[in-house]
């Protein structure tokens, strides 16, 4: 890990902004909601699994957070975005650079089950739950990593203190995280832990059952303290456990409304002739990057490592191969789009100018250069056929490189790229992150033991150390950005195929704005469905 930034921070964040529903005659209620997952749930314990399955695709649903992310039309919400709003509190305040004290809504109450049976929402709950959540060596502590303590002021009140010298700015993208859920003490302490427990929440939907290998349903929470929410009477995440075909298949006869569709099952969704709606989801801190290693020649020479970024259009490989699925970044999870550069600016100068890459090879004297060794991460025939491309790019403008990359196996492919750093140049799936310094302190910091392009690079550890305890976004996305012009023109690697989730849905499905960046789920309330 690397250093803890002591950079002190002006905080100015006092606004706590809150969605309030008000169902309006064109949102109708009612119906039953169907989507799908692939795998089953291994127990009902939400602070100790990270699984999607459990955490925002299933039981997992049921609990509400202190926080969460917003989500909506793109109008509203412009995706990525990291930002942060109010679920059970009511609103927040900076009462310094390491305090922040949040005020519960009044009047919350638990769903109606033993032995919880319907009672009010209090702040030691709170406090019991994110406490929970931090137990050393759980898969989700590194959620509170940050946190200090927590104290209970009064019933609706309590105050949160981050640890001495790091007032870090992503702290409550962590609190908003899906799997930072509140759960019930009485429960726990009645099991022991939730594995096999009733699940009893806050949230807007009632936890009815799970079977293996049938799926997870839900129900309106009648009682649910958003007025209105959510839309839908039901909720069903159909277990699909079979191929991708038999998962499309349900999609296409209606068996199911809402389905993530992978890239490669766009053309054969498109054959059925199926009439649908989509919206595509981005989010930073996943996907496919490339990287060099700055240690190993002849990419120690920063002219063939900008050669190589110059070489490749991955804005066409999104659009002949990823159907259009994500983005080109740096891969940094982000507060806004706003926070990232845009294409106008990457395109020519860092990226996608063959014409450039040649010149620059001529001035090195491409003759000179030894043959380059790509490594491609076997995750599919989609990851490899992407590996080709990038192939073909680089022996257009002169590298010497085979046809047919070199592939890993995915362990191989962590172990030889992530662990080791035993490559040149390799491309294949980023360590998932999700706040902004969680990817820039683990992924792009020198002293970093992920530091995959093995650079030692002071000015971009400066600017990193210096966004990460920033509390005005318009001020750290200026940071943010700096930092990736930084990592482009030095050539270190670039995201891509950034990840985006492309979601379709029957033509009955309205209001479906999801919103997957850490693990959010509360986009499945404010959606309705038609006739």
């Amino acid at each position: 890990m690397p250093p803890t930034p002591t950079i002190s921070a002006t905080v100015t964040l006092v606004a706590s902004p809150t969605f309030a529903a008000t169902p309006t005659q064109n949102r109708a209620r009612g119906g039953r909601l169907t989507t799908l997952t692939q795998v089953n749930v291994p127990h009902l314990d939400v602070h100790q699994v990270v699984q999607e399955t459990l955490a925002s695709m299933g039981p997992g649903l049921a609990y509400s957070r202190l926080l969460r992310l917003g989500t909506g039309p793109e109008s509203e919400y412009p995706q990525p975005s990291l930002l942060v709003e109010c679920d059970l509190c009511e609103s927040w305040e900076a009462l310094d650079p390491l305090t922040y004290s949040f005020k519960l809504r009044e009047g919350i109450r638990w769903h109606d089950v033993s032995p919880v049976n319907g009672r009010e929402l209090v702040a030691d709950d709170v406090a019991y739950s994110l406490e929970r959540l931090g137990t050393p060596g759980w898969p989700n502590a590194s959620l509170m990593r940050n946190i200090e303590s927590i104290d209970v002021v009064d019933s609706h009140t309590l105050n949160i203190s981050l640890a001495p010298g790091f007032p870090d700015a992503d702290f409550m993208v962590s609190l908003s995280d899906g799997h930072a859920k509140v759960v019930a003490p009485e429960v726990v302490e009645l099991r022991g832990d939730l594995k096999e427990a009733e699940v009893i929440g806050t949230g807007p939907w009632r936890w009815v059952s799970t079977r293996e290998d049938v799926g997870t349903l839900l129900e309106r929470n009648e009682s649910y303290f958003e007025t209105g929410l959510p839309y839908a009477d039901e909720l069903f995440i159909r277990v699909v456990k079979a191929s991708d075909e038999a998962r499309l298949a349900a999609f296409a006869t209606g068996v199911v409304d809402v389905y993530r569709l992978p890239p490669e099952l766009r053309e054969p969704l498109e054959e059925t002739g199926v009439t649908y709606s989509s919206f595509l989801s981005r989010r930073g801190g996943s996907g496919l990057a490339l990287a060099m290693n700055t240690t190993a020649p002849p990419f120690d020479d920063l002219r063939v490592r900008q050669a190589v970024l110059l070489a490749l259009d991955p804005w066409r490989d999104l659009d002949d191969l990823w159907s259009g699925q994500g983005f080109v970044s740096a891969g940094i999870p982000v507060r806004s789009p706003l926070w990232l550069l845009g294409e106008e600016e990457v395109r020519g100068t860092y990226l996608a100018s063959p014409a450039r890459a040649r010149e620059l090879l001529e001035s090195i004297g491409a003759g000179s250069l030894p043959p380059l060794a790509l490594h491609v991460g076997d995750f599919g025939d989609l990851h490899l056929e992407y590996g080709r491309s990038i192939a073909e790019d680089l022996r257009a403008v002169g590298f010497d490189i085979p046809t047919e990359p070199l592939s890993l196996t995915p362990p191989e492919y962590r172990t030889k790229v992530w662990v080791r750093g035993d490559y040149q140049i390799a491309v294949g799936p980023l360590p998932p992150t999700v706040t902004t310094n969680n990817y820039l302190l683990n992924i792009l910091h020198s002293s970093s033991a992920l530091n995959v392009t093995r650079h030692a690079d002071g000015t971009l550890d400066t600017l990193i150390a210096e966004q990460a305890t920033e509390q005005e976004p318009a001020a750290r996305g200026e940071m943010v950005r700096q930092i990736q012009r930084r990592v482009l023109e030095q050539a270190y690697m670039v995201a891509t195929v950034t990840a985006g989730d492309l979601w379709v849905y029957q033509r009955k499905v309205k209001g479906f704005h999801p919103n997957t960046a850490a693990s959010e789920y509360f986009f499945w309330a404010k959606t309705w469905l038609e006739g």
